[in-house]
């Protein structure tokens, strides 16, 4: 039979079953499958070769860094063997398990590489430092808190006692568990003012009205158990914020008294620090013009003369309604007469305490020596009880204004407006300068001061 025309037929080359040359896209496979497994088979002598050579376990080093190869026979790889690698970083021993010989090699070059430069799993470490770190770990790991928290909670402590972290410890635990005398605040409060009053500080006249609330409201509950949350839901009863403050303060001074007396627990600050001041409102700081000032003078003097002397030295001399005729609790601690030195121009304060800023003299302004020497009975005390009170309702009676606390006020402002000198009128109004900004003082020309200090009878 003849071949079909244009056949490319060769001498010699494989045919068909019928003589004809294979279609050369088969042969061309052929070729490429054959290729493939020389391919194949240099490659696997070629790694098996590199395996069989080395000696293992292979160790890969970098900077004293060391990571191990290690051969394990395995039927599942065409080799019959797996290559694992194995290092040691900051979180212990681990390994990755590879088939090829090469890629466990890289892989162990890049480990050590990193474990070197600090990338993966930190600086090298030695076994005894492995050793120690396990330990530090075990220890935090008790009180659940990581090594890291333990240090900086340990450089806290340092920094606020120095190297002595275990006495300090050892001595706020033996505060803490120490026994006391469980009372209840009724008792407290009792014990409290009948302390201060023994040690001649008037505890029932400074604290008996203040803690009169706190007895009514918590005075069957033990004092050690009143919480911070109980005492701030106490002190939310009160609106005023002065108020509210001035009845915290008798409460801290009460609890750190309890505290030192062993019916609270030595501790750095009692439950009722640890409640919030209330922030105080400014008000508006009343005071009268030395217009004013005159009509009062000669309005009393005319009509109500025995309490001209009340208001003279609470305008000229700037002293407190209570330092004039007591409190309301006391109205026995009222200003004398043997107190005012006429012919020595001042007066002390009868009624200030010692050691305090109202424990003080006064110098009198030859304005006010005037007025004075008008009152016509100068023994005993100065006016009687409530005096203040009763002034201003009569002004205001008689359609003279007269602000809350004006006189005082305005001896203030007017003393500053005249000299300029807030230190030494802080001194004579037996304040602080800070408290005069705040509460005090109204800003008023020079001119105005010499007005109110110049009204003669």
């Amino acid at each position: 039979m003849s071949p079909p025309s244009g056949s490319a037929l060769k001498f010699g080359a494989p045919t068909g079953r019928q003589g004809i040359l294979a279609p050369k896209v088969k042969s061309r496979n052929l070729r490429t499958q054959r290729d493939r497994n020389v391919d194949f088979r240099g490659r696997f002598w070629s790694i098996f070769s590199v395996a069989r050579i080395a000696k293992f376990p292979v160790v890969i080093r970098d900077q004293g860094v060391s990571v191990k190869i290690y051969r394990i026979k395995a039927k599942s790889s065409r080799s019959g063997y797996t290559h694992k690698v194995q290092w040691v970083g900051a979180d212990g021993a681990d390994h990755r398990t590879f088939t090829e010989f090469s890629e466990a090699r890289d892989f162990a070059q890049s480990k050590a590489a990193q474990l070197a430069a600090g990338v993966a799993s930190g600086l090298q470490m030695t076994k005894a430092d492995w050793i120690e770190l396990t330990e530090i770990r075990e220890l935090a790991a008790q009180v659940g808190v990581s090594p890291l928290a333990a240090m900086q909670e340990w450089r806290r402590g340092f920094d606020l006692v120095g190297p002595a972290i275990i006495d300090a410890c050892v001595a706020h635990s033996q505060r803490q568990t120490s026994t006391i005398e469980r009372i209840k605040v009724s008792e407290a409060i009792d014990r409290f003012i009948k302390a201060k009053d023994e040690a001649g500080k008037e505890g029932t006249r400074v604290y008996g009205a203040k803690l009169k609330p706190v007895r009514e409201q918590l005075g069957d509950f033990y004092l050690d158990m009143v919480s911070v949350r109980d005492w701030s839901r106490f002190l939310s009863r009160f609106d005023d914020p002065v108020t509210r403050n001035d009845i915290r303060k008798r409460i801290v001074t009460l609890c750190r008294w309890a505290r030192s007396h062993g019916y609270l627990a030595d501790q750095i600050r009692t439950e009722i620090e640890k409640t919030e001041r209330a922030k105080e409102r400014a008000k508006p700081i009343g005071i009268i013009t030395p217009d004013e000032y005159r009509a009062l003078l000669h309005f009393f003097h005319e009509k109500h003369p025995h309490y001209l002397a009340a208001l003279v030295i609470a305008g000229f001399c700037g002293v407190r309604s209570d330092e004039l005729h007591g409190k309301r609790g006391d109205p026995s601690r009222r200003q004398l007469w043997s107190d005012i030195y006429l012919d020595r121009g001042f007066l002390s304060v009868t009624a200030a305490k010692e050691n305090t800023p109202s424990n003080r003299i006064v110098h009198l302004q030859p304005a006010a020596m005037a007025w004075l020497r008008r009152c016509r009975n100068r023994e005993g005390p100065v006016c009687q009880n409530h005096a203040m009170d009763r002034i201003r309702d009569i002004a205001a009676t008689n359609g003279m204004r007269m602000p809350e606390n004006a006189l005082r006020h305005s001896f203030i402002t007017y003393r500053i407006a005249l000299t300029g000198d807030k230190a030494s009128t802080a001194t004579e109004a037996g304040n602080s300068v800070k408290e005069i900004d705040r509460r005090y003082r109204v800003p008023r020309p020079k001119a105005d001061g010499e007005a109110w200090f110049a009204i003669m009878p």
